[in-house]
């Protein structure tokens, strides 16, 4: 090779520095690292992605245990139907006798009614008996029905005789009379109770002709309106003692 002109040679400085340079700038077109660290900026961090963790889903109920089985009750509880009770058939409750006078004797009977309980109404209750009938002394009756004339026991096949108001009571029906414990019929009229304005019963004491049966009759009157069954069914106690004989009186 034929050598350069002196005058175009390299200073000897630029020929020692030569490949160096050369070097350098090969390196950097070829993309190789600076040697020099503090121009190297720092490459990003990134954080690895932390660890995915199954999420619990919870449960239709999430109430276990003895508190799910106790929830679980008072939530039936809170929907079940209360039973029905079935109400009492009529005639079925048991009646106290209502307040009076008179007490009770020898001959009592029944044990309870067999049927529905009656009409139960307030009445004015007054006596008479044969001496002080129409006509004085007798036993004379206005309706006749179960007896042809004024008498009884008491019991429901055989009640004793009463007096009313036949616009107010009709004739041949029963009523019971708790104070005495008997049954009476309508089978007389009763002239004082013909319009009174009152529920008014006139009961029969017997077929005593003595004036001893006024003060009776008077005893057994009581001082306000006595609570009565009108038609009441057959069973209810009865006391058969007459109410006056040979001067007594059942309320004395």
């Amino acid at each position: 090779m034929r050598p350069l002109p002196r005058s175009l040679r390299p200073a000897p400085a630029f020929r020692l520095g030569a490949p160096c340079l050369l070097l350098s700038l090969f390196l950097a077109a070829c993309g190789a690292p600076v040697p020099d660290a503090a121009l190297v900026a720092p490459a990003p961090t990134v954080a690895a992605p932390a660890p995915t963790t199954a999420t619990a889903v919870p449960s239709a109920d999430p109430v276990s245990g003895a508190a799910a089985n106790v929830m679980r009750s008072a939530y039936e509880a809170s929907t079940r139907t209360p039973p029905t009770t079935a109400a009492p058939a009529p005639g079925t409750g048991t009646r106290s006798p209502g307040a009076g006078g008179g007490q009770a004797g020898a001959g009592t009977s029944g044990s309870g009614a067999t049927g529905p309980v009656g009409r139960l109404m307030g009445a004015k209750v007054t006596f008479y008996a044969a001496y002080d009938n129409d006509p004085a002394g007798s036993t004379q009756i206005a309706y006749p029905s179960v007896h042809s004339e004024a008498g009884g026991t008491g019991t429901f096949a055989d009640p004793v005789t009463m007096a009313s108001d036949a616009d107010q009571i009709a004739p041949g029906t029963r009523i019971y009379y708790p104070p005495l414990r008997r049954y009476f019929v309508m089978e007389d009229q009763c002239a004082s109770c013909l319009g009174s304005g009152s529920f008014w019963i006139d009961l029969y004491a017997g077929g005593a002709t003595d004036s001893g049966v006024e003060d009776c009759e008077a005893a057994l009157t009581p001082g306000g309106n006595v609570t009565i069954e009108i038609d009441p069914p057959a069973g209810r106690a009865v006391d058969t003692t007459p109410l006056y004989s040979n001067g007594r009186c059942i309320a004395g």
